[in-house]
């Protein structure tokens, strides 16, 4: 997720990862009072189902049921684990053919509290993510409030060092850089920087939001999801950023009764789902029912005509379910995560 995730409570916009970082800032749409006291929202816990669907079955099966609210499952390139963050921490999550667990912590090399914006890099080598290390103590009123920097670290947490400020989601194949969304004059827009954080480029100008930004797997491409149509939908563009006015920009999803935010394709380019809201959560500050996982099928990159998203799963969930991508290495499953609200005696 992103830049400042404008959104951060009080901001009307993106609700980024930034939300979904620690047990302290589980609610989405809950604002952070005065004195630090947390809201009835902030306070609700829950379980979570780690999920899995297949394409070649078109079955959803259940690997993992744990209690916390995890965030964003990204599997390892070797397709063993399941990288996962929780409570402002991260997790490598075995797995064991059709079940997986427990959850190991990962050492983080410095003091941040991570964020659900955290992908791989396509060696499988290394961790990037988005770690908040300077929070206010009041209210959130500008994206300035909050110290977002992009770290990158060894998949063991070790070496972890500070690149650039950003809300992480995704490398280009051969490693050179890292995309980002980030809050621009007060708008989101689509960004890349060198891994060594020098080189930063504006990729998107346009005054819609942008955010979710991910390398298609023969480095052609960048997709995002964009309010630039009106609602949320699924946009590529070149990797050197969508030109002028944003004109080489494309939209890739149609789908007209639901918001379809985060749209991760396939690393075969294949396929593409999303983590789309209801029609009226257009901003995103939401955990509640009628979340939906929803795919398609790409003809070279793109939806074909007249094809839209088709619903695979309706659960109860957020942007944190899978804000980045849970794609498998093979392309043919992708995982993500729906929550149970505890109930109060359980609490």
């Amino acid at each position: 997720m992103k830049p400042l995730r404008r959104t951060l409570f009080l901001l009307p916009g993106l609700c980024l990862g930034l939300v979904f970082a620690a047990a302290t800032l589980q609610a989405q749409n809950a604002a952070q009072p005065a004195g630090g006291q947390r809201t009835a929202a902030q306070q609700k816990t829950y379980r979570t189902k780690f999920m899995v669907y297949d394409l070649r079955t078109k079955k959803t099966k259940v690997i993992l049921t744990v209690d916390g609210q995890f965030h964003a499952p990204n599997y390892t390139m070797d397709g063993k684990y399941l990288i996962s963050d929780m409570g402002g921490e991260l997790y490598r999550i075995p797995l064991h053919g059709d079940t997986a667990g427990p959850a190991e912590k990962i050492a983080i090399s410095v003091k941040m509290m991570g964020t659900n914006d955290h992908s791989l890099s396509w060696d499988g080598k290394q961790i990037a993510i988005t770690g908040i290390t300077r929070m206010p103590t009041g209210q959130v009123r500008s994206a300035a409030d909050i110290h977002n920097p992009l770290f990158i670290m060894n998949m063991d947490g070790s070496n972890a060092r500070e690149v650039h400020l950003g809300w992480l989601h995704g490398w280009s194949p051969d490693g050179k850089y890292v995309v980002y969304a980030q809050y621009n004059k007060d708008n989101f827009d689509i960004f890349r920087v060198n891994v060594d954080g020098s080189g930063e480029l504006q990729m998107t100008t346009n005054k819609a939001q942008d955010d979710g930004p991910e390398y298609s797997g023969d480095g052609k491409w960048v997709y995002f999801n964009s309010k630039r149509s009106g609602k949320w939908d699924g946009w590529r563009m070149p990797p050197d950023g969508a030109g002028p006015d944003d004109k080489l920009a494309e939209r890739v999803t149609f789908g007209s009764d639901t918001q379809d935010y985060f749209a991760h394709i396939s690393p075969d380019g294949k396929w593409i789902y999303t983590i789309s809201y209801p029609m009226d959560q257009p901003d995103h500050q939401y955990v509640g029912p009628n979340m939906k996982i929803r795919v398609l099928k790409l003809k070279d990159g793109v939806a074909t005509k007249g094809a839209e998203l088709e619903t695979v799963a309706t659960f109860f969930g957020g942007q944190g379910s899978g804000n980045t991508s849970g794609w498998a290495p093979d392309s043919k499953k992708f995982a993500w995560t729906v929550y149970e609200e505890l109930p109060a005696a359980a609490k």
